[in-house]
């Protein structure tokens, strides 16, 4: 039988995640537009806290022992046990802290209210560390649409529940029980099929060896983490939770979708890279490759935001949000660096170069508390645009990092980014048209038809206005698969 290539696992494994990326993205998008009506600002505000504090003690659970199970080579079941151990650990130490200063804790980011929900989401970060040993072994067999049916399913269920909550009055609390539900769903199913029977290990040379690949890349992790939340850990503090709740909603149904999105990427893209981490010339071709292929996608994707920012808002948040137009195209000027910034992290982790993605966050973490301490005196705007210059500076100074690291110089990768975005010229006319119309349901609609029509003329009919590349190596690929479709 014949070998199936790394490219083939990619573009299947990248297939199935695709079709469950977009089913959950739909029922993400329906649950994010019931609580948007439900909820209030301070309910959105409060929540905002609550999972950034969560999240940097979460960062623990990322330990980066999934991401070892993954990259390891040769994997025992004695490696398993004593990565399952270790997960256990971390998650009785990390669950327990967070318990304990969750008073504290409160008090410092924003007020005493948010101690219980605290101490209640502390139990996710135990069952979160056993989750990540579950998945990476899912993770590594390619079976990637088995793992998006089960987050699938959990995000189902929990989202039925936290609207019923929500709309029986319960606050932010209805999205405090969708999160502790979803960790207790996913560990239950996640466990059943990865068909591993797990047992107590301490072994000192594995535990070395976990953690000379994982050791560094957690450490990156707490402070990909801290940047990441910074925003929100500082402006109960410098402005009001009501401020929060009113920045972080544009900025997290933006994330939503681009994380979603470029998690597809990432998935497929990791096991495959780590396959191939002794193949310098393999690496370097997968590097040019995606580059450009993610760029031009995230791009389109930003634009798609950024200019019927108006009509997204009124269908998925109500006409009570905006106001905060202004800041969500703010937010989406990041979309294509943080698309870069994870094709970044995945070759730093397929080449186990985790101690230099540590530095890479402390350049990052760095950048964005600058930024909010200058931002916050514009207000929430500000801190919206003074996060998205330092996420800029960020990416770009890590992906021309790694484009040296697979022989590519920093003005060819500079040029193939610039190059992956040639089709934006042809955009300029939208610019002009978004400023014009009015705001009303009519002036969206008729934004969001032209914005279609132009896509479709551009990418279908015209590629060599989007570039030779594109023509070359994309273009015939896509309209291969339409035509196969049709002929069917």
């Amino acid at each position: 039988m014949k070998k199936e290539s790394n490219t083939s696992k990619a573009i299947k494994g990248m297939s199935s995640q695709t079709f469950v990326t977009i089913v959950l993205g739909v029922v993400e998008l329906i649950s994010f537009s019931f609580m948007s009506r439900l909820l209030t600002q301070e309910d959105f505000g409060y929540y905002a806290a609550i999972t950034a504090v969560t999240a940097i003690f979460a960062s623990f659970s990322e330990t980066g022992i999934g991401s070892a199970i993954v990259q390891q080579k040769n994997l025992t079941q004695r490696f398993l046990n004593n990565a399952f151990t270790l997960s256990l650990l971390f998650g009785v130490v990390i669950s327990s802290l967070l318990f304990v200063l969750a008073g504290p804790l409160s008090r410092a980011v924003a007020d005493e209210s948010m101690k219980v929900p605290l101490m209640l989401i502390s139990g996710t970060l135990l069952i979160n560390c056993l989750i990540s040993v579950n998945t990476s072994i899912i993770h590594r067999r390619l079976e990637f649409l088995r793992l998006g049916s089960i987050r699938l399913f959990a995000l189902i269920v929990t989202t039925l529940v936290a609207i019923f909550l929500a709309y029986k009055g319960y606050g932010y609390y209805a999205i405090l029980t969708k999160a502790i539900l979803t960790s207790v769903i996913t560990y239950l199913l996640s466990l059943y099929y990865c068909k591993t029977h797990f047992r107590l290990a301490l072994d000192k040379k594995t535990f070395k060896s976990i953690f000379s690949f994982s050791g560094w890349l957690m450490a990156s992790v707490v402070l990909r983490n801290l940047a990441h939340q910074i925003d929100r850990l500082m402006m109960p503090r410098l402005l009001s939770i009501t401020s929060l709740g009113a920045y972080n909603r544009p900025k997290d149904f933006i994330e939503q979708i681009s994380s979603r999105v470029s998690g597809i990427f990432d998935s497929a893209l990791f096991p495959v890279l780590s396959g191939i981490q002794d193949n310098r010339q393999s690496l370097s071709s997968a590097f040019r490759r995606s580059l450009y292929a993610l760029n031009m996608f995230s791009l389109l994707l930003a634009m798609t935001i950024m200019f019927n920012s108006n009509i997204l808002i009124r269908i998925f948040m109500g006409e009570q949000w905006l106001q905060l137009r202004p800041i969500m195209v703010v937010c989406t000027i990041s979309v294509p660096f943080n698309f870069n910034g994870r094709l970044a992290d995945c070759f730093l982790r397929s080449l186990g170069m985790t101690r230099q993605q540590f530095y890479f966050r402390l350049l990052e973490i760095t950048l964005n508390i600058l930024s909010v301490i200058i931002g916050f005196k514009w207000g929430a705007l500000g801190i919206a645009v003074s996060i998205a210059i330092a996420n800029a500076i960020a990416k770009l100074i890590k992906i021309v990092y790694i484009g040296v690291k697979v022989d590519m110089m920093p003005r060819q990768t500079l040029v193939r980014l610039l190059s992956s975005g040639r089709f934006l010229i042809y955009f300029l006319p939208i610019i002009i048209l978004a400023f014009s119309l009015p705001s009303s349901w009519g002036g969206d609609l008729i934004m969001a038809g032209v914005f279609i029509l132009l896509v479709g003329l551009v990418f279908l009919l015209l590629p060599r206005l989007v570039g030779k590349e594109y023509q070359d190596e994309v273009y015939g690929k896509i309209m291969g698969y339409v035509k196969s479709k049709i002929h069917k």
